[in-house]
């Protein structure tokens, strides 16, 4: 169940959706696309996605 879920856009332009999930017991990030599925590359421009290289709105 996520805690906390907020938009981001890549470099690119790519908008990113990220959630706080309990991943081995300690909150961690996680990356969708807008069809909701799980992506750790962005689709457009194959960046690894990370939180804080991500523009938050």
């Amino acid at each position: 169940m996520p805690v906390y879920s907020f938009t981001g856009d890549c470099r690119c332009g790519f908008e990113v959706w990220i959630e706080y999930l309990l991943d081995r017991g300690a909150w961690a990030p996680h990356f969708f696309d807008q069809d909701r599925r799980r992506i750790t590359h962005c689709p457009d421009c194959g960046v690894e996605l990370e939180e804080e290289e991500l523009d938050s709105r």
